[in-house]
């Protein structure tokens, strides 16, 4: 698979090696492809319509500077502002070698829950794995479908799902060698989702906490927030905890991370 390098370079007039083009007329259009607010975008400096991306930044809480091109930027790659979930990232490092393609060509499989516009699905898509992405919001869908097409085209299609998971019987074909909950915390979709791995399947959670709301006011209905050691004790008799942890985190948020697997049936 080609894998899709992060950079901090935006040009908004043409390509560059080592930037994301996205022309100054959609940037309001395609503000799900840039980086969080905390990071630092470097604005190609090779037309007027730089200097007004810039103020468009600023104007929005965003860092930004103007910049020439990377100079040391492979000549071919696709790269992304974007960034996906931190904890997702550092997980596929440390599995970077159990989920791969199988002899037969089979590709591991992961569900995404409350994917909202897509950043892990695609990630996921094109780090070779075959994904089902399922969120509430048409539109959210619909940037999600638009990003895997501009940055992981080459990858196997995502199956983008519209439903509501809180409010219907939704439930997936198949089990899944992973799934994702990333600050779409539901207590009893944790549960359900649990019987939807396959052995060795891993569950990835990440949650706001109680100190993240006491800080921020947000989010404010309790059944989005994760209280004190509450997320391992949600986990069926049949899943081990690998790692959690709770803690403030690089973003600046306060969040709860576990990570848990399904143990294979005993056949004794």
């Amino acid at each position: 698979m080609e894998p899709l390098l992060p950079t901090h370079y935006l040009s908004v007039a043409r390509e560059h090696a080592g930037a994301v083009l996205i022309p100054l007329a959609e940037l309001e259009q395609r503000t799900h492809e840039l980086p969080p607010p905390e990071r630092l975008v470097c604005v190609i400096a090779d037309s007027l319509g730089a200097y007004y991306a810039l103020g468009w930044l600023h104007a929005r809480g965003r860092r930004a500077l103007l910049s020439n091109p990377p100079e040391d930027a492979p000549p071919t790659g696709r790269y992304r502002l974007w960034m996906p979930n931190e904890w997702l990232e550092a997980v596929c490092r440390c599995c970077a070698s159990r989920h791969r393609p199988t002899a037969a060509g089979e590709l591991p499989l992961a569900l995404d829950l409350g994917c909202g516009s897509g950043r892990e699905a695609v990630y996921l898509a094109a780090r070779g794995w075959q994904v089902v992405a399922v969120d509430r919001l048409p539109e959210a869908l619909a940037r999600g479908c638009d990003l895997q097409h501009r940055y992981a085209p080459n990858s196997a299609p995502i199956q983008w799902v519209c439903a509501d998971l809180e409010e219907s019987d939704w439930q997936p074909e198949g089990a899944f060698d992973a799934i994702l909950l990333f600050y779409f915390y539901s207590r009893t979709l944790i549960r359900r989702a649990c019987a939807w791995l396959n052995p060795r399947g891993m569950l990835l959670v990440e949650a706001f906490t109680e100190a993240h709301r006491a800080r921020y006011g947000k989010p404010a209905s309790d059944q989005r927030i994760a209280r004190l050691g509450e997320l391992p004790r949600l986990l069926p008799d049949d899943m081990r905890l690998v790692a959690y942890s709770e803690g403030w985190r690089t973003n600046g948020r306060h969040t709860a991370r576990l990570w848990a697997e399904r143990t294979p049936a005993c056949c004794c």
